[in-house]
């Protein structure tokens, strides 16, 4: 498969089934919504769960970017990266440098604790596990609550690349779409 090979064509919302239409409400403009609505279940269940951890986590939103960016980076992920590089990480705040380095997992612009994060999110690729030092690192800023949240992000844009990655999800073509998607996302 070529990277850019559709496998799963993005619902238009004309061809939506009322339970489709309903699932997807005012997020007609996302691919990423019209692709994962063709199962139905798995987006009842997995699109609260992506809200859970982004718009209703427990970390701070530019700690947030730094593991999402960062394991985006490691999947060699297009969609997710492109959202997260020009809508959510520009909306914590980060400038196009923290965004490089985020997905690279280095860069001298990254704070000690950045360098926690990323730490924790390629061991977590790679070992499956955060090691018993990144764990104590991360719990000199982190509740135990957020330590977890860090590995629930980790899996879920691991758990994305794979999605995007095998469905061959095309970015979303025309700049009033980034508009109404912008409007829609909240990432503060």
């Amino acid at each position: 498969m070529s990277e850019h090979e559709v496998r799963i064509t993005p619902l238009a919302p004309e061809q939506f089934t009322p339970e489709q239409a309903e699932l997807v409400g005012d997020w007609t403009h996302l691919v990423f919504s019209r692709v994962v609505v063709h199962h139905p279940g798995a987006y009842r269940n997995f699109v609260p769960h992506i809200k859970a951890l982004i718009a209703e986590g427990k970390i701070p939103p530019r700690d947030r970017e730094i593991v999402v960016l960062c394991m985006l980076g490691l999947c060699d992920e297009t969609y997710e990266t492109h959202h997260h590089r020009t809508i959510a990480a520009t909306n914590t705040g980060m400038s196009d440098a923290e965004i490089d380095a985020a997905l690279a997992g280095e860069g001298v612009c990254l704070s000690d604790f950045d360098r926690v994060l990323i730490r924790a999110t390629q061991e977590l690729l790679r070992d499956q596990k955060v090691s018993n030092e990144t764990w104590a690192a991360l719990g000199e800023r982190y509740s135990d609550e957020q330590k977890m949240e860090v590995v629930f992000l980790a899996g879920l844009y691991a758990t994305m690349a794979m999605l995007t990655k095998s469905f061959g999800m095309p970015l979303e073509g025309e700049s009033e779409d980034y508009e109404r998607i912008q409007s829609l996302r909240d990432y503060g």
